[in-house]
């Protein structure tokens, strides 16, 4: 049950129709994973704090460089050479001090276990890491938002294959191929920080759809591609691969 200061913190989600004290409680019993604290991470981070989300366990090795101040928004001038996940778990517990904030400086692997998860947000920026995500999402079903951005572009999907065998998982939608993948990260290809903020945020607001606003639609089952040039947001059908190695079994 929610306290009173529960009742003022999220006064302006509980009043949503639909979502009221019952989607707030669920919130706040959720356990959530960030995988990555950088561009997507940092903005998913807050927000899921912002939220109510009551247990967050953030993932990252990397530490903080001048370079990834113009999208990653916790972390500050003063804080280069920190780690960006212990940075961004200090930022969260700053906005909400009454949830769980927990971070690993380490990175994400295949050998994880993410058992004790309700959801899991792919901020990462490598196709090594996404398919790891995938893969133990899938087998441990969990539900696994996942997104990218580069330049002035980015996509998201929603995966639930290991919930519901007719869905795909990311493995479907993204083979692996022994061609060289084109260049994906913001280091080598650029990106615009709003980009990044507008994708996480998209990833924020679908984990609280999954969770606690049961009667809308879920996205799983499609991707969604943005385009900042042109400002299109298209939704396109995906299908389950017959012969996927991760989920046609």
């Amino acid at each position: 049950m929610l306290n009173d200061d529960d009742l003022n913190r999220y006064a302006r989600q509980v009043i949503i129709p639909n979502f009221d004290e019952n989607g707030q409680e669920k919130l706040l019993n959720t356990k959530c994973l960030i995988v990555g604290a950088g561009g997507l991470g940092c903005p998913v981070g807050l927000y899921t704090s912002a939220a109510g989300f009551g247990y967050i366990e953030i993932w990252d090795e990397d530490t903080i460089e001048i370079t990834n101040l113009n999208r990653q928004i916790a972390h500050k001038t003063n804080k280069i050479g920190y780690n960006k996940a212990e940075n961004l778990a200090k930022e969260c517990l700053k906005i909400n001090p009454n949830i769980t904030v927990k971070f690993q400086s380490s990175n994400f692997d295949i050998s994880k276990d993410i058992n004790i998860f309700d959801i899991i947000f792919d901020c990462s920026d490598n196709q090594e890491t996404k398919y790891a995500l995938n893969y133990l999402s899938h087998k441990h079903k969990k539900i696994l938002i996942s997104a990218s951005a580069v330049q002035m572009e980015g996509q998201l999907s929603v995966l639930k294959s290991g919930l519901n065998n007719t869905l795909p998982c990311y493995e479907c939608i993204f083979p692996k191929t022994s061609e060289k993948a084109p260049i994906t990260n913001c280091r080598e290809a650029g990106i615009i920080g709003s980009i990044t903020a507008f994708i996480a945020s998209m990833q924020v607001s679908e984990a609280i759809k999954e969770i606690a606003l049961l009667n809308y639609p879920s996205i799983a089952g499609y991707l969604i591609l943005y385009d900042g040039f042109s400002q299109s947001l298209d939704k396109i059908k995906v299908t389950k691969k017959n012969n996927c190695l991760i989920c046609s079994n």
